[in-house]
């Protein structure tokens, strides 16, 4: 008999496990590649405001390939446990090492093959749909689907080495290990060889004393890197705790006879499968951890930046006019902004002097905006009087810091030298958009006078009010496009050589719609992309679960069924079932909620810290109470089967 006809009659034998194992691969295959139709589009990179998607979807890419790596590989172990036996027989009846590497290799060479072509072509099909979701839902409507070289290369190369690995790891324990041993592999128990509660207790400490230093170091100027040392120290006493869990928990529950020896039976089982799965729900928990924190971040970040633009754009549109710079007549203005469906309802004009002026101290050159007090008196209910030689530091933004924290050394060039001017006070508060984000309030009589020496030039702020600033898209873009016509007709200002300023951004437009945009474009992907990686998380988690326990299965009917012949009801069985699942279904949820929920506390350092953002909170519980109950619904459908397995059946 060939090995082709052994492989056939092996696939036809136990047809299952095959096409549960190619389904495995296979969709491993067609979510990669979903996703790299959208990382590898051109387009979508290029959109203009979109503020590099491209880095924006790296972090989700490399956790899904994460997560294809350990899915592939649970897969393929699962699969070869079943094997082990049938090629133990293979040597005992005179095949070689060489032989089985070799029937190994053909089969999986089959199964991965027509696994990465029909994940690919299935991936090909969805993914127009899976774009169009994408792009209608965040907005970028100049991006269209296609499909490129790379798409194909990255999945094809990233699966094929996920797939040798876990091919390659069979192969070295084929090779390594006793006849005998593999023979019997589905029939031998696996050894647990550590039960230490102390080292449940270690994994505990090390957990809190991470998350410890990540709220302490994260603010810093090295808060990245902190964050993924303690992130790793975090996993590492994760992986500790979880082993030895259900050790530290027996040695406390021990402390009640009574309640102990009524389930000792239970609780011996239990802790068996922890030590036994704890590679399976380190991985769970962690992918837990990591979807509700990676969401929950998002989804603050993506609806408190929209409510950030509208904060700092009181105004719908807003620009900075010269002469000879943005320069268009009310007339040309308004024939592109008054539309009649959305006309103008405010419009206010602030003359400002700008100059240029080094730094002593830097050699930064630095832009200076004076505005009269009795310019800002009429723009503003504040009513302000300057004297000689003094001056306020007004900056143009939400105060959140004492403004004493502000402070500013403002001199004049002079014939004699240089004029110091007297630092009265300053204010800080947003009263429009950020063409320019501070000024120098001084009297009219110090204005007139800094006209004359300075070599600077007079400007207008325009700020502007329509009926309706979501329809302003084509408006702002079209008055862009006029004022870019017009402004290279003229000479710079600035000349190219000047560091730290540039005329692009100093006469840029300010709109509320091109802020939204940009949230909804750069921030909207993402929320798209942790939604799909969510799902995908959701899933892949359930099924690494569903793969280990029902592995399983055959032996635990056994074992149910010498049960019930010993006189355990049925009632009793089904209770042991139960309290088997619920602490593996839900102990990485538990630990993994409370992990990210430590984590949000930790990094919401950087923004002030959840007392200023309570938000984060109601946001994290939307996303853990969305988890639990798509775990509930799991729990409920495993337990389900598993009593059709066990029970019904035995």
């Amino acid at each position: 008999m060939s090995f082709n006809q052994i492989v056939w009659k092996m696939v036809m034998a136990d047809y299952k496990k095959y096409i549960f194992y190619y389904l495995c691969n296979s969709l491993a295959v067609m979510l990669f590649f979903l996703f790299s139709t959208l990382f590898f589009n051109e387009n979508i990179v290029d959109v203009k405001g979109t503020e590099s998607i491209e880095y924006v979807l790296a972090v989700p890419g490399i956790a899904l390939i994460v997560f294809t790596l350990f899915f592939i590989s649970h897969a393929h172990r699962i699969f070869i446990k079943h094997r082990n036996s049938e090629f133990g027989l293979f040597m005992t009846l005179g095949m070689t090492n060489r032989d089985v590497s070799k029937l190994l290799i053909i089969e999986n060479g089959i199964i991965g093959s027509i696994s990465l072509v029909t994940g690919i072509v299935a991936g090909s099909l969805f993914s127009r749909l899976f774009f169009y979701l994408l792009t209608s839902s965040v907005g970028i409507n100049s991006a269209s689907y296609h499909l490129n070289i790379e798409m194909f290369l990255y999945t094809t190369m990233i699966f094929l080495v996920v797939f040798a690995v876990a091919v390659g790891r069979t192969l070295f324990l084929i090779f390594n290990q006793q006849i005998v041993l593999t023979l019997k592999s589905d029939r031998v128990s696996e050894a647990i060889k550590i039960k230490s509660p102390l080292l449940g207790k270690l994994g505990i400490v090390i957990i809190f004393l991470s998350v410890f230093g990540l709220y302490f170091t994260y603010t810093g100027p090295s808060g990245g890197d902190y964050l993924v040392i303690w992130t790793m120290t975090t996993w590492m006493g994760l992986y500790v705790s979880l082993n030895q869990f259900t050790s530290y928990f027996i040695d406390f529950i021990k402390k009640n006879r009574d309640y102990y020896y009524k389930r000792m039976l239970s609780l011996s089982s239990l802790d068996y499968k922890f030590k036994q799965l704890t590679s399976t729900l380190m991985l769970v928990t962690v992918m837990i951890m990591v979807t509700i924190l990676y969401s929950t971040i998002i989804l603050f970040t993506y609806i408190e930046t929209a409510k950030q633009v509208m904060k700092e754009n009181p105004y719908d549109i807003a620009f900075l006019q010269t002469d000879n710079k943005n320069n268009l007549t009310e007339e040309e203005l308004y024939s592109i902004l008054n539309q009649t469906e959305n006309p103008i309802q405010n419009h206010v004009t602030l003359p400002v002097y700008s100059y240029f002026q080094q730094e002593s101290y830097s050699g930064w050159t630095h832009v200076y905006h004076l505005m009269s007090a009795d310019e800002f008196n009429i723009w503003t209910p504040d009513q302000i009087k300057i004297d000689h030689k003094e001056f306020i530091y007004y900056i143009n933004q939400q105060s959140e810091n004492n403004e004493n924290d502000y402070a500013l050394n403002f001199t004049v060039p002079n014939v004699a030298g240089e004029e110091e001017y007297t630092h009265r006070k300053t204010l800080v508060e947003r009263n429009f958009n950020n063409v320019v984000n501070e000024f120098i309030l001084i009297n009219d009589v110090e204005m007139n006078l800094l006209k004359n020496k300075l070599d600077g030039f007079e400007s207008t702020i325009h700020l502007i009010n329509v009926a309706n600033w979501e329809e302003t898209g084509e408006v702002v873009g079209e008055l862009q496009v006029r004022f870019t016509a017009f402004n290279e007709k003229t000479p710079p200002i600035i000349d190219e050589d000047v560091e730290g300023i540039s005329e692009k951004d100093l006469f840029r437009i300010v709109s509320k719609v091109e802020g939204y945009n940009r949230n909804k474009t750069t921030n909207g992907t993402l929320i798209f992309v942790t939604t799909f990686l969510s799902v995908l998380f959701f899933f892949g988690s359930f099924v690494l679960l569903y793969l280990n326990l029902f592995s399983n299965i055959d032996n635990e009917r056994v074992k149910f069924k010498k049960l019930n012949r010993i006189g355990v009801t049925t009632i009793e069985l089904k209770r042991m079932i139960s309290n088997e699942l619920t602490p593996i279904f839900f102990a990485p949820t538990i630990i993994g909620t409370f992990l990210a929920f430590l984590f949000i506390i930790a990094m919401s350092t950087d923004i002030g810290g959840v007392v200023q953002n309570p938000n984060v909170l109601f946001y994290f519980l939307v996303v853990s109470g969305i988890y639990l109950v798509i775990q509930i619904g799991f729990y409920l459908y495993a337990r389900k089967k598993m009593f059709l397995y066990l029970i019904s059946r035995s």
